[in-house]
């Protein structure tokens, strides 16, 4: 598990989310070939798939982790200023037409609402049907994520970027 995910994390250890999963093995072997599956052999352009992942995460105060996909986000091809933008709350205007559907899409399923007509048909001229599930797997993957490490307790491990809705916590007067 951690060969497969270190060339998009950057280290070559397990993830502490992982580490903690693992006192119940096969939940932690189904939670993470779902992800293999959804990061490294999915539909989604690699943007795009990251854009949902920070979106998500921001707008979830996920910080575990948006910490550990900045650096994949940064690999896809999103600018600094891109990835800055996703935390906030409006719907990012330094983005693609595809990656602002995305970010609705995002929006709507963190608000439990329908994602609209408009949206899902916008999306399906990119990605079809497959890739607008694929968003909302996503997001449900990422749930389950971001319960696992608030459930534990999961700190980021040292060397990952602080999330922009954090880094108030983390300034000195």
């Amino acid at each position: 598990m951690a060969a497969v995910r270190s060339h998009a994390d950057g280290r070559r250890q397990l993830a502490e989310i992982y580490v903690a999963m693992f006192n119940n093995p096969k939940v932690a072997r189904a939670v993470g070939e779902l992800g293999e599956r959804l990061r490294f052999q999915g539909i989604l352009p690699d943007d795009l798939r990251e854009t949902v992942i920070l979106r998500f995460s921001a707008r979830r105060g996920a910080d575990y982790e948006w910490a550990h996909h900045v650096r994949p986000a940064t690999q896809a091809g999103l600018t600094a200023a891109q990835i800055e933008a996703l935390a906030g709350d409006a719907v990012p205007a330094n983005t693609t037409p595809a990656q602002r559907a995305v970010v609705q899409a995002v929006d709507h399923v963190v608000a439990d609402d329908e994602i609209p007509a408009e949206v899902q048909d916008a999306l399906v001229k990119v990605v079809g049907n497959a890739g607008v599930v694929e968003i909302v797997a996503l997001c449900g993957l990422y749930a389950l994520m971001g319960y696992m490490a608030t459930a534990f307790g999961i700190s980021i491990e040292p060397g990952l970027p602080t999330p922009p809705w954090r880094k108030e916590d983390h300034e000195t007067p």
